[in-house]
């Protein structure tokens, strides 16, 4: 068997379409034709630079060059030409490409090219804007004597592991921009856990209600990448014990597919709303901006289990891959969910450069207890919290070195603080910090271990500390759950415009995210004093229905805070019985001081409860 790798140097180009299922949505034929036609005329221009096309995606290309230069220079032809086109009446559609560039080591596999050369055009190619080119240093570097093109040093860029320096080609003038570098966009304050244990840190969150029951008039689109919706593989064994082989597969699945950067996974949220509500395909597409939609059960007796899972292309409305899988000893488990993902990648034209997603633990036995504990962790009850200590210290005891369940029992002393049933706050802090330290020991940089260090330091009042753990967990994480937590954690620290942000993104991406997403961007407007906006958003989140309704309440209050600000003493009073009128007795300053339990400046807190006393608001 040859082991040798083939490497070398070379020059990467890659581009995609803007917008592409959007497009297909709108004039599937036309949208066809037209990227056959862009696509003719890419490959032209490559020939005449010598450069050679290595990888199609359908939407988006990669090519190989001789020289920075001949790229560059591809590049600029290759978008003045499809400006040129879009200019004319005769094109219906009117595609528009990104380009990125890069130089450095990559892997010959076959006619393939590989690697971090790939992975950071790819990166670059993301950045860059709707008809622009964005390129690394070193293609800068190259070509910044030889050629006549302006540039624009738009800084150093962190992508996941990729960190770069970027470079806006200005093909056309109005293209110049200033580009935040990310590595200090968001500070992320979240838990790393894989599929339903992600569900289950979120948990406490829950605990004060999940997300509207309403969906909203306008259509609610992802992402312009293709989407993947992974339904809750059935367990139809007719044994409920079989019930963590359904969470584990969905879990391993969603885990997986979040490592590719080609389409999105629905956040879970959004899982849960379609499927309880029974939305056929139609509305899933059409809401949503799903393309894809994957489906499974588990069945047979004890002996011998079977998964079977499909995929449907609700585009095309077509079965595009369906497969059985059968397993005797529950250790094949970890196989099948890897198989299962790997399949759904390849199915959908994905090109796969990363490894599957690794369970929490080998152990069948320990993987199983951990799934069942983070299932009860997110009941958010006295009793829940307790069975899901048991199991995961039974866990533990198992494999004491595990980092990951370490980092549960420290989450779940965290719940106890933040569910108000602790019996010895101090003391419970104490263990959680033991517990979250443990964890780091074994994996100094794992984020969950480093945001539960953060949350219990908050309840401690070492919010300085607690704010400098934050500034360490930039980029290392990147779901919608993530995004809400740097939200709430930049919000509590003070930096109330990133903020807002993040609790924007979260509530575009992912509308039917927790409820406290909800309340908390309603506090930090407030807080920011942008009452006009605020304003606006509590009117809208007024005329739907939550399933808790303390997230009214709060929205009430705020808008009777606002009212008060502006001299509208009446109104305000209105908006405060409203709030009362929704269980009979309304909000107290001690559940307000618990929804912003964190806040490291009290002064807006202080603020508020004192504008709010006069109106009636009770202590406790």
């Amino acid at each position: 068997m040859n082991t040798e790798i083939d490497r070398k140097i070379a020059v990467i180009f890659a581009t995609d379409v803007v917008g592409y299922s959007k497009h297909m949505e709108a004039n599937e034929s036309e949208t066809v034709n037209n990227l056959r036609a862009c696509e003719k005329l890419l490959r032209a221009i490559f020939d005449k630079h010598k450069g050679r096309l290595f990888n199609t995606g359908g939407d988006s290309f990669l090519a190989e060059f001789p020289s920075a230069v001949s790229a560059v220079e591809c590049a600029v032809e290759f978008q003045e030409a499809i400006k040129e086109r879009n200019a004319s009446d005769e094109t219906i559609v009117k595609l528009e490409f990104r380009i990125g560039i890069n130089s450095g080591d990559v892997i010959k596999e076959k006619d393939n090219l590989l690697g971090d050369g790939v992975n950071i055009a790819a990166r670059l190619e993301a950045l860059a804007q709707p008809n622009g080119i964005t390129i690394s240093k070193v293609i800068y570097d190259f070509v910044k004597g030889k050629t006549q093109f302006e540039f624009n040093d738009i800084g150093f860029q962190k992508i996941k592991q990729n960190e770069f320096h970027a470079f806006d080609l200005l093909v056309f003038p109005e293209q110049k921009r200033t580009l935040k570098q990310k590595s200090n966009s968001i500070l992320v304050f979240a838990i790393s856990f894989i599929g339903i244990l992600v569900i289950a840190i979120l948990g406490y969150f829950n605990f004060y209600g999940t997300g509207n029951k309403n969906l909203e008039q306008n259509p609610i689109i992802i992402s312009d990448k293709p989407s993947i919706f992974i339904t809750n593989f059935k367990n139809i064994t007719g044994d409920p014990a079989n019930n963590y082989l359904g969470d584990g597969i969905t879990s391993n699945i969603i885990a997986t597919l979040n490592k590719s950067e080609r389409f999105e996974v629905p956040p879970s949220s959004t899982v849960k709303y379609i499927q309880k509500n029974e939305l056929d395909y139609k509305e899933v597409k059409e809401k949503y901006g799903i393309e894809f939609i994957v489906t499974g059960n588990i069945q047979g007796n004890p002996n011998k289990l079977r998964v079977t899972a499909e995929m449907v292309d609700i585009v095309e409305n077509i079965v595009i891959w369906s497969e059985i899988y059968d397993f005797k000893k529950a250790d094949d488990i970890f196989e099948i969910q890897d198989a299962i993902s790997l399949s759904i990648l390849k199915a959908s034209r994905i090109k796969i450069d990363f490894a599957p997603a690794e369970p929490v633990s080998k152990n069948a036995e320990v993987y199983k207890m951990h799934l069942r504990a983070g299932a009860l962790f997110s009941q958010n009850t006295p009793d829940s919290n307790k069975a899901a200590q048991e199991l995961f210290e039974a866990a533990l005891s198992v494999e004491p070195q595990n980092h990951r369940i370490l980092n549960d029992l420290a989450w779940i002393y965290w719940q106890k603080i933040y569910m108000g049933i602790s019996k010895n706050r101090n003391e419970d802090i104490k263990n959680g910090l033991k517990y979250a330290n443990a964890s780091l020991l074994y994996s100094p940089n794992f984020v969950g271990a480093l945001s539960a260090s953060a949350s219990l330091e908050m309840f401690a009042g070492n919010y300085e500390k607690s704010c400098k753990i934050n500034k360490t967990l930039t980029d290392l994480v990147e779901s919608i759950a993530d995004r809400a937590l740097a939200a709430a954690g930049q919000h509590f620290c003070g930096n109330l415009e990133n903020a807002i942000t993040n609790y924007e993104y979260v509530l575009k991406k992912a509308p039917h995210f927790s409820s406290w997403v909800k309340y908390l961007y309603g506090y930090a407007l407030t807080e920011h004093q942008a009452y006009d906006k605020a304003l606006d958003f509590f009117e809208t989140e007024l005329q739907k229905k939550h399933s808790w309704s303390g997230t009214e309440q709060t929205l009430y209050i705020l808008s009777a805070f606002i009212k008060i600000k502006q001299g509208k003493e009446k109104e305000a009073y209105v908006l405060f019985e409203k709030q009362r009128e929704l269980d009979g007795k309304g909000k107290t300053a001690k559940r307000i001081k618990g929804e912003l339990f964190g806040l490291r400046n009290k002064t807006f807190l202080t603020e508020l409860l004192n504008t709010l006393a006069p109106l009636g608001l009770p202590d406790n």
